[in-house]
């Protein structure tokens, strides 16, 4: 009777999901929120992107500056560079209903709501496969404060996929199991639109899925319903595809897609990466860029965590071992064994060799299930078969890890020895004490209530909301700590939008950050050439990598290359007020201090040249890349480097005859060594071998550069204007802004051919001895096309939803019409008798 009542009041077991998942967050949340003035802050990428990314797009979407983003890194492609994070995340989109001063404050609260719909998301899915909805509630609670959520909140874009993990997964067994049509359309349309990059993982699991249900007999296979939901899946793409062809071609150049793990790395891991796996299952795990367990590791932000808060493995082991053959063994066995094999954890990430364990929700999703079913019908096992292994696999590792002696120290003398293997004891103990109290927990619990189900649910419910909020506030405050000095900071000077900066042009000029809080420019919102983003144009790049710099998910050029400055046109640097001894007033050459505002020293720059000017020397590119990484950064200002084919093409300009460069590719040959500063090529008149490098010869060609410079230059909505007053003849004018697809340019209101310069940025040739207006326009590459296909894909899906409508409507009337049939048959009969 009991079970019935739950069952007609399921409804409200959804609401409890979500409203538990929203407060346990809040505990977890508010103390931080309180302690921040407000403001939710964590440390890392949280506070150096989450944030002033969130701002960032919020206010270009609200102005129409949606093409190009001057003010990310060099420049970038708005769309490209923001669907990853944000654009279509509706927890965002909620933000552009605010003003911008706002959006800070809401980051908390965002975060509350996005663990109360995972925890939601979880029920949903979890539901099917449990009589006692409770128990359902308390795999959603599980699921949204696992460990991989927990940690992940260092990413906060990252829950929008924990959230649509399990919807997706509920669509395909509503659509198998009850026949259900379109919603599998309308939860890949969100998992393509939200996040590209997780979709792509959640299609490799949703085909294992799939597949794995069809061998054991979980879903019938029938060629029409295969058909039909491929054909669903493939609707959803294409409705999507408004952001996720823009996307794809931003990405194109980011040669991150290029490196594809290969030979032994793609069959073994490391040992450390094996423990790191299994530590994963049974403790919190270590804070993101802070391994602990096992230090360096190589895992550092890698997501690697999956450890189910409270209960651990127990309920896992237990059902593993009772179940020999069962769809969640073979499923979990299979995602055990990719996660432990470099190629197929690889697929989960489009082959990258980088090491992300970022698909483990999926992982934890189905641990998540496992745990309630055996809570569920808690009498048909022996859970304690799980809580022994459990609890001997977390003391073994623990003692191992902590207790293991190793030689610290060694002299002819002494030999000093010191126990556990862990980076801070302190912090490893705290943590295996929780694992271990939870353990505890489970089997107190198990052992008072084993014969009253229903009151164990409820215990353990109670029990589990108390845990989560304790070990997710030690989990978010460790890690806050690593940022504590900062935070007071950052409210002050950097979420204030850098409103006590009086310098008339900062916002048309770009400025460096010397040793400062990661993106300080985006908090400003000020151009800027220090960026800590991942998605930018390829051609930024291959500027860097090319110039000795490296160039992976920032760009942080080193003082050393102080020729940059000039180069990418900074005017003002800005240094962290009393960070360094008062009398060290020269930071890079050139700049000189002007005064201290925002809690920052601000120096400027008197070499500085204006966006826009022109060379009158020009050297090939290979020539460039022949240098010595030391002196490219001022070479860049002697000559304006080109391919071959452009010094041909420009010969006006150039000065190239034919068979200049006839030997050159033969003497650039890596066993025949140069002078990397000064080379001399046999055969080959160089250019680059004329060069001499100094500080002095920095301020002549910057001089030298500012007297062939634009007279103005002003950033567009969707590009920049430039005038510029030509003295000379014909000549190829040089922007430091990113090469990209996107843009067309007009020299008088005239088509002007854009030409890839300097590596991975941008000329047009001007007319001599006369002024030109010169406009950038920039275009999102294949926005309109996926807009076209998206309007089509939608129109199919309104049809096949009308056709599906009908078909089930005369299957209805059929059914009815037979039941009708069978009724009047009975009547007459009976009436016969």
């Amino acid at each position: 009777m009991r079970l019935r009542v739950a069952e007609r009041n399921s409804g409200k077991f959804g609401l409890r999901a979500f409203l538990y998942g929203l407060i346990i967050a809040a505990c977890i949340v508010v103390p931080i929120m309180i302690a921040d003035k407000g403001y939710f802050l964590y440390y890392g990428d949280f506070n150096a992107q989450q944030i002033p990314f969130y701002r960032l797009a919020h206010d270009a979407i609200l102005s129409g500056e949606i093409g190009w983003s001057h003010l990310t890194d060099l420049g970038a492609n708005f769309i490209g560079s923001y669907s990853f994070y944000l654009l279509c995340s509706p927890f965002f989109l909620v933000t552009l209903l605010l003003p911008s001063e706002m959006v800070a404050y809401v980051m908390g609260p965002l975060l509350i709501l996005k663990l109360g719909c995972a925890s939601l998301a979880a029920y949903l899915y979890l539901r099917r496969y449990v009589r006692d909805r409770r128990t359902a509630v308390i795999g959603g609670l599980l699921y949204a404060f696992s460990a991989f959520s927990v940690y992940n909140i260092f990413f906060f874009h990252f829950h929008e996929a924990i959230i649509l993990f399990p919807l997706l997964l509920a669509a395909i067994d509503a659509f198998h199991l009850e026949g259900r049509r379109g919603i599998v359309v309308l939860t890949v349309f969100a998992c393509t639109a939200v996040n590209y990059y997780f979709f792509f993982g959640q299609v490799i699991f949703a085909i294992i899925y799939w597949m794995l249900r069809i061998i054991t007999k979980g879903y019938r296979f029938k060629i029409k319903t295969f058909l039909l939901l491929a054909g669903e899946g493939v609707l959803g793409v294409l409705c999507a595809a408004f952001i996720l062809m823009p996307s794809i071609a931003a990405i194109g150049g980011n040669y991150r897609l290029s490196e594809i793990v290969n030979g032994w790395g793609a069959l073994l891991y490391n040992s450390k990466r094996y423990i790191q796996i299994l530590v994963a299952f049974f403790f919190p795990g270590d804070i993101p860029a802070q391994p602990n367990f096992v230090s360096n590791g190589g895992a550092r932000w890698s997501s690697i965590a999956i450890y189910l808060p409270m209960v651990s493995m127990t309920f896992v082991i237990a059902y593993l071992r009772a179940h020999r053959r069962s769809f969640l063994r073979i499923l979990f066995t299979v995602l055990v064994i990719m996660a432990a094999i470099p190629a197929l954890n690889s697929l989960f990430q489009a082959m990258n060799s980088s090491y992300y364990a970022r698909w483990f929700y999926m992982l934890t999703l189905v641990m998540t299930l496992m745990t309630v079913k055996v809570l569920d019908r808690l009498n048909e096992y022996n859970l304690w078969k799980g809580i022994v292994p459990t609890a001997i696999i977390t003391g073994a590792i623990a003692i191992l890890i902590g207790l293991t002696p190793y030689e610290s120290f060694r002299n002819s003398a002494t030999v000093i020895y010191k126990f556990g293997l862990e980076e801070h004891p302190l912090k490893y103990w705290i943590f295996v004490g929780i694992s271990l109290c939870g353990i505890g927990a489970t089997t107190l619990f198990y052992r008072l209530y084993r014969k009253k189900p229903r009151l164990f649910i409820r215990v353990t419910a109670i029990a589990l909301s108390v845990f989560i909020v304790g070990y997710a506030s030690v989990y978010l405050w460790s890690g806050k700590k690593k940022a504590d000095t900062k935070d007071q900071h950052l409210i002050r000077y950097a979420l204030n939008g850098g409103e006590d900066i009086t310098l008339p042009d900062i916002k048309e000029v770009r400025s460096d950050f010397y040793d400062a809080q990661d993106n300080l420019g985006m908090y400003w919102q000020i151009p800027n050439i220090q960026a800590f983003h991942s998605i930018v144009p390829g051609s930024v790049m291959d500027f860097y990598n090319s110039s000795g710099e490296q160039r992976d998910v920032a760009s942080r050029p080193v003082a050393e290359h102080y020729g940059f400055r000039a180069l990418l046109s900074v005017k003002y640097l800005f240094r962290e007020t009393d960070s360094y001894d008062e009398k060290d007033q020269k930071v890079l050459p050139g700049f000189e201090y002007l005064r201290a505002e925002n809690g920052y020293d601000i120096f400027e720059n008197h070499y500085y040249v204006p966006m826009g000017f022109t060379y009158d020397t020009y050297y090939s590119k290979e020539e460039y890349l022949n240098l010595s990484d030391n002196v490219k950064h001022l070479a860049l200002l002697k000559g304006m480097v080109l391919s071959q084919y452009q010094m041909k093409k420009y010969a006006d300009v150039t000065g190239y005859e034919d068979g200049m460069y006839l030997n050159l590719n033969a003497d650039f040959d890596e066993n025949h060594p140069q002078d990397k500063t000064y080379p001399v090529y046999n055969g080959f008149d160089s250019v680059t071998s004329g060069f001499r490098y100094s500080e002095q010869e920095y301020y002549e060609d910057a001089e030298k550069l500012k007297e062939n410079a634009c007279s103005a230059f002003r950033y567009t909505k969707d590009g920049f204007e430039a005038v510029f007053e030509n003295k000379g003849g014909d000549n190829l004018l040089f922007f430091s802004v990113p090469y990209d697809e996107g843009w067309s340019a007009a020299v008088n209101g005239e088509a002007a051919e854009i030409e890839q310069v300097n590596i991975g940025f941008m000329a047009v040739k001007v007319k001599g001895h006369e002024t030109s207006k010169i406009t950038f326009t920039y275009t999102t590459p294949m926005l309109r096309e996926g807009t076209v296909i998206s309007m089509i894909g939608g129109g199919i899906f309104l049809i096949y939803l009308a056709v599906c409508f009908i078909i089930g409507r005369k299957r209805t009337i059929k059914q009815a019409c037979k039941r009708a049939y069978r009724m009047k048959y009975h009547i007459k009969q009976t009436s016969n008798i």
